[in-house]
This record gives structure tokens, sequence and C-alpha cells, in this order.
């Protein structure tokens, strides 16, 4: 697994993120497609927060990112064990373009447990090329599970899992907790 020369979160970098729609938006539509309506929904990693956009529908949108963007986001940095409270349970629980930049996927997966039974996650997995990883170090990515050792730790952490959909190079997948 590729690590960074040290376990933190590129705070600059998410800052960034924060104030402008980013590129992503469109994997945030196609994401919003497998929320059900009137649902509360717990974004983690919300970013810009265009998934509100994309599901106007829900009940209760909680962004939760490791920069404030809004009044209501909560602040949480995963790599540093910052989570959100886990007092309420969620309908569905986001978690869009967040696992690649965790130092350790598996811990996060099992501790997200507690906010829904049921989750949308997006991973870019990796094919396993020695240039592949050091593209994967210039975008930022802390770790580089391939689709099949993804898909362990998702079972090992106790989700059942169905691959939904392909978004550019990412996967999404619909988790259901066991």
């Amino acid at each position: 697994m590729l690590k960074a020369a040290f376990a933190v979160t590129d705070r600059k970098r998410w800052l960034k993120n924060a104030k402008e729609s980013p590129s992503w938006d469109e994997r945030n539509e196609l994401i919003a497609q497998y929320i059900p309506a009137h649902s509360s929904i717990l974004d983690l990693g919300a970013g810009a927060q265009t998934l509100r956009r994309h599901a106007p529908s829900a009940r209760l949108y909680v962004p939760c990112d490791i920069v404030r963007s809004t009044p209501d986001c909560i602040v949480c940095d995963f790599n540093r064990g910052i989570y959100p409270p886990a007092d309420q349970t969620y309908d569905i629980t986001i978690c869009s373009g967040v696992l690649e930049y965790l130092h350790e996927p598996f811990d996060f997966l099992e501790r997200i447990r507690a906010y829904s039974k049921t989750f949308i996650l997006s991973y870019q997995p990796a094919i396993g090329a020695r240039a592949e990883k050091m593209e994967r170090l210039a975008h930022g990515f802390v770790n580089d599970l391939s689709r099949e050792e993804l898909e362990a730790h998702l079972q090992r952490a106790g989700y059942r899992c169905e691959c939904v959909a392909k978004w550019q190079a990412q996967l999404i997948y619909r988790l259901e907790r066991g």
C-alpha cells in the first residue's frame, strides 16, 4: 500500500476544492440517482457540497469535510481519527472520492458503519503498474487498493457490496451493512 511521507490530510488541497464546483460534480449527479427520495443523508467528504443540489428531495443533508465550507458543515479529518458524532443515524451515508486519500481505509470502513445501514461509496482502484502508482501519488492518493482488495476490505468490514456504476476510472458501490 502506498503511504505518503506523513499520515496527515492535505488540508490546503481541500480548502481550494471546498470553494469551487469540482470536476467530479458529474459523479455526484450519478450518485444522487441511488439516493431514495426524502432520505436523510450524511455526506462524508462533502467538499463544495454539490451532492446537496443533486438530491433536492432529501429531508436532511449533513455535510462533513476537513474544511468548513458552510456553517452547517461538520469538520472532520479521518486520517487523524476525527469523525462526526455517531449520536444520530441516517438513511444513507455517502463517501465519494474519500477512500483514496485515507491512510487506513479499513479502519474508516469499520468506523462509518455506525452512521447508516446503506452507503454509497466511490473508489478508483489501482491496476498495479508502477507508473500508475506514481500517478496516484501525484493526485494525492495515499493508498492503492485493487478492486479485489477493496471488495475484500468491504466484506471483512461487514458490508454486502454491489458495484452499481462506473464514473471515469472510479467504481461506485452500494453497500448494505450486514
